[in-house]
């Protein structure tokens, strides 16, 4: 959909709720509303994890080898995509220079059981039985080894969505705006639409917390 006709529909149905007037939704604040409600409906779609939703955001399935941050005895750390909106799951192909490479079982642990883990004889990393505990730890991935080493990582994530923008506006860095338009069909963009105009209660206090937060991102023209 072209994000002119996104910001027309968002006033159409935004004056259709509103009956004392018309809304004010300048296209900055159209801008971030419609981007906050996208994340959203991805965040519920994976929730609800039915077939059905998570079909609606498929297009938005990655998978990227990961490139190594940091090395040390025990683990090796790997760099989260920049683009990393929700985890799937990892796949890991690791040798120990005798066997061959083999692809892993990862286990996710938390980083508070690492010691526990890593000193536990049924769960500490073991290439015998294909086991590798891994952790997530900012914009990390961790994984622990013993007496072997990590040749490969594949993650496959959901990843941010596209985030619309339209002409009209200038953003925080002084720079104009330009039409990008939302990659998801038009049925969705249309419900993403819908969200952005639930949300937007021009008569409640919470808009001019709305307001506030876009003024200190975005200014007019």
């Amino acid at each position: 959909m072209h994000p002119e006709t996104v910001y027309q529909k968002l006033l159409e149905k935004g004056n259709k709720n509103f009956t004392n007037g018309t809304i004010s939704l300048d296209r900055a604040r159209a801008v971030y509303l419609f981007n906050e409600e996208q994340n959203k409906f991805i965040e519920n779609s994976l929730q609800k994890r039915s077939n059905f939703d998570i079909q609606d955001i498929r297009i938005l399935l990655s998978r990227q080898k990961l490139k190594q941050y940091k090395s040390d005895s025990n683990f090796t750390s790997f760099e989260i995509p920049r683009d990393f909106f929700s985890f799937v799951n990892v796949e890991v192909v690791a040798s120990n220079g005798i066997c061959g490479s083999a692809k892993m079982l990862p286990v996710q642990i938390k980083p508070e059981n690492i010691q526990e883990i890593l000193s536990d004889e049924f769960n500490k990393p073991s290439f015998e039985f294909r086991e590798i505990p891994y952790t997530i730890e900012g914009n990390t991935i961790k994984l622990f080894t013993d007496n072997f080493t990590v040749d490969s990582v594949h993650l496959n994530y959901y990843r941010y969505p596209t985030q619309f923008d339209i002409e009209g506006y200038v953003d925080e860095f002084g720079n104009g705006s330009i039409n990008v338009a939302p990659e998801f069909e038009d049925r969705i963009v249309d419900r993403i639409i819908s969200m952005c105009i639930t949300s937007f209660d021009i008569n409640n206090e919470n808009f001019n917390k709305l307001q506030a937060d876009i003024n200190r991102v975005v200014s007019k023209l």
